[in-house]
């Protein structure tokens, strides 16, 4: 058989799988064969046709899907994989490609709970691909304990709580008990609905300081206002610890960019003070090209970049600005919060009564 023959036999392999693997509709899934097919054939002549084949295998699968009568394996186990995630577990379907993907996804997920989590299950795309192909599924475990000496059990409580999941929900599971093995479904008809469109609730919707705010507030019943004092307060407090206790900062929740600034004063002064108040005065002689433009009295104010994501404006700031302020904070970014670690950070810092 001729290697482009069995490059379009993988290829037509592959489209089966993307529209029955159930995880893309169907502008992904034509995405995904438009590249996948230029990137095995290197040339576009081949690409009409698999699009074409692609369009009329979605229309039988929605075809074949309208016929389904009652729930099917698949359907289980969304509704175990939901069950897991409101019981702290966080558990994926078709998370990356690789296991070590799939871990990744996880890492992101864990990020962007509101709620606390135990540990997390899940199979990623090389799982889907053998699933679809009548292979059943492995399933990945493991906890979130930070105490090495009691990850392996807590490990393999999140093992048995999956598998007891999965059971109450019809689905058959087979594992050595070890934490080492995957736990492993056994053959079953793959039967994944299309993927479907689906409403954003609006705490799930803006940046993740925007939705903790919502989040939070309705929680406690706070005020935005409240809620945004706090948060204010907390990446204040963070930045002073990173950047200096000293320094004179002040953070600002800005609504437009959903977005925490954070900035530092500086004073104008003919001589500077003790140590303690030198840190946020200079003299005109110190402000450089600045000097001809202040007198003492006069207050500076300098936006400090310190996310990740700022690292350019950060490094210009360091370049034009960081002999002034005594602080370079390119390298230097506060950590990126998750969202439990935010929710926290805001509770801590509301006052006694409101928490």
């Amino acid at each position: 058989m001729a290697t482009s023959e069995r490059q379009r036999e993988y290829l037509r392999e592959q489209v089966e799988i993307a529209v029955r693997g159930g995880y893309l509709d169907e502008e992904e899934v034509l995405a995904f064969v438009k590249e996948r097919v230029e990137d095995e054939l290197r040339t576009s002549d081949a690409t009409e046709e698999f699009l074409a084949y692609a369009r009329r295998l979605l229309e039988e699968h929605r075809a074949e899907e309208a016929g389904w009568s009652g729930p099917t394996t698949n359907d289980a186990i969304d509704r175990a994989f939901e069950e897991l995630n409101r019981q702290g577990i966080i558990a994926l379907q078709n998370a990356g490609y690789t296991l070590s993907d799939g871990w990744d996804d996880v890492a992101a997920a864990k990020a962007e709970r509101y709620e606390p989590v135990r540990g997390s299950t899940f199979f990623h795309g090389q799982d889907v691909e053998r699933g679809v192909l009548g292979m059943g599924l492995m399933l990945v475990f493991g906890s979130f304990e930070r105490d090495p000496k009691l990850d392996e059990e807590a490990s393999l409580a999140i093992a048995r709580e999956v598998r007891e999941t999965l059971a109450r929900h019809g689905v058959e599971t087979e594992w050595n008990g070890s934490v080492k093995t995957r736990i492993s479904i056994p053959p079953f008809p793959w039967r994944k609905r299309g993927k479907r469109a689906q409403a954003a609730d609006d705490t799930d919707t803006g940046s993740r300081f925007e939705r903790v705010l919502r989040r939070v507030c309705q929680e406690k019943g706070l005020t935005r206002e409240a809620g945004i004092a706090a948060l204010e307060a907390f990446v204040c407090e963070v930045a002073w610890k990173h950047y200096g206790e000293g320094r004179c900062l002040e953070a600002q929740y800005n609504p437009e960019q959903e977005q925490v600034e954070l900035y530092q004063a500086i004073m104008v002064v003919e001589q500077p003070g003790d140590a303690v108040a030198a840190v946020n005065q200079r003299t005109p002689a110190q402000l450089g090209e600045l000097e001809g433009d202040v007198e003492p009295g006069d207050e500076l104010v300098f936006q400090i970049f310190y996310r990740k994501e700022e690292a350019y404006l950060a490094q210009a700031q360091d370049e034009k600005y960081g002999g002034i302020l005594d602080l370079k904070t390119f390298g230097r970014s506060l950590p990126s919060w998750t969202v439990r670690e935010l929710r926290d950070g805001i509770l801590g810092h509301l006052p006694a009564s409101a928490r």
